[in-house]
């Protein structure tokens, strides 16, 4: 038989709706999508204009970035597995401590967890939900020390000491592979164990106080500040429906959107200049032709896939799409006349004045800004 008090903290916790977590699994989500489309979320460009922690960059005043991390995922392995663990530990912490506070500790032990990388790993980008979720698992192990007289018995092998091998598990595991940071993993799980020792959770028929409701709602202000001075701030990849067909492959490990890029840039090039070559000395034989439009179609396609790098770049692919669509053009024109006339040649001659213009753009673009994308401005 359960005692009436054991009985009303089981029924508080079945009836609670875990609301915030659901939203939190449904923003991550959500973000990940945005930065597929802008270029990637292995894209080191798109991470830092999305806002990953990077110190030179908080360093230079932008403090947004000591929050902004705890929503991005850094390609989908990350995002299921810090997604699966939010999803099953989540919930549990809001039904015992209720939406305002469990949104509390998961944004404040989130936030730990970056400012424990920002000391630790000065030298590299982060970002990602897992110090807030070791933040969970540091409420957990605290709450049931703290309240093992006051829970039900077998809920007590759920948390507290029920929750260290979960632990010493994963933090085994940051230890073992030097990319996974673990400073915000310890950073994260000592802030959820202090606040979960100040904070107490809300006791069953009780309702939020409402200094916790004030304090989710200002920290959900200071998300929406974050994000838009993100926007403000964002000088990454343009958008582009196209960038999730590059995204699956980063994932599947078969594409790189970056050197597929500077592929279908330079075949293209590479095109044109032979196109142009070959018009120059009128060496326009049936078969030539038929090569010369075959290889500028094929330039047309790649260029239509090509990803979204930056709007600069983006607008180079599009006038060398278009300067390749007027070869074609021009060839189909030459090959119905037989021979090239003089305002062909006029037509020919203004697509390589036109061609050499996009390509100092292009190149001056590279030296600008082709660093920041790993793209290398050739010697």
């Amino acid at each position: 038989m359960l005692e009436q008090r054991d009985y009303d903290f089981l029924h508080a916790l079945w009836t609670r709706r875990a609301i915030f977590t659901y939203v939190l699994f449904a923003f991550n989500i959500f973000v990940f999508v945005l930065m597929e489309l802008a270029g990637g979320t292995t894209n080191e460009a798109t991470l830092l204009a999305f806002g990953v922690k990077s110190n030179p960059e908080i360093d230079q005043g932008q403090v947004w970035r000591l929050l902004t991390p705890i929503f991005i995922h850094i390609g989908l392995l990350h995002l299921f597995f810090n997604s699966y663990a939010l999803w099953m530990v989540g919930p549990q912490v809001e039904k015992i401590y209720g939406g305002a506070r469990f949104f509390i500790l998961y944004v404040l032990t989130g936030v730990a967890g970056v400012l424990a990388s920002y000391w630790r790993n000065p030298d590299v980008i982060s970002a990602g939900a897992s110090g807030a979720i070791f933040g969970l698992f540091g409420v957990l192990l605290v709450f049931g020390i703290k309240y093992r007289k006051s829970i039900p018995p077998f809920f007590q092998r759920t948390v507290g000491a029920g929750v260290l091998p979960v632990i010493v598990i994963n933090l085994i595991i940051g230890f073992s592979f030097p990319a996974i940071d673990n400073a915000a993993h310890i950073g994260g799980l000592i802030a959820g164990g202090v606040l979960a020792f100040v904070l107490p959770y809300e006791q069953p028929g009780s309702s939020t106080h409402r200094s916790f409701t004030l304090a989710r709602n200002a920290l959900l202000a200071i998300i929406a500040v974050s994000f838009y001075q993100v926007a403000t701030h964002y000088d990454g990849p343009s958008p582009s429906v196209r960038n999730l067909y590059w995204g699956w492959g980063r994932i599947l490990g078969s594409k790189s959107s970056i050197q597929d890029f500077v592929d279908a840039v330079n075949t293209s090039q590479q095109t044109l200049d032979k196109s142009f070559r070959q018009m120059s000395s009128r060496r326009l034989d049936p078969g030539s032709l038929a090569g010369m439009k075959s290889e500028l179609s094929a330039a047309v396609d790649s260029l239509e896939r090509a990803p979204s790098i930056s709007p600069r770049a983006d607008q180079a692919v599009r006038e060398l799409r278009e300067i390749a669509q007027l070869q074609v053009g021009l060839v189909e024109d030459i090959e119905r006349s037989g021979v090239m006339t003089y305002s062909q040649s006029r037509r020919a001659l203004e697509n390589e004045d036109r061609y050499a213009q996009v390509k100092e753009s292009f190149s001056n673009w590279v030296k600008l800004e082709g660093a920041k994308h790993g793209i290398q401005h050739p010697r």
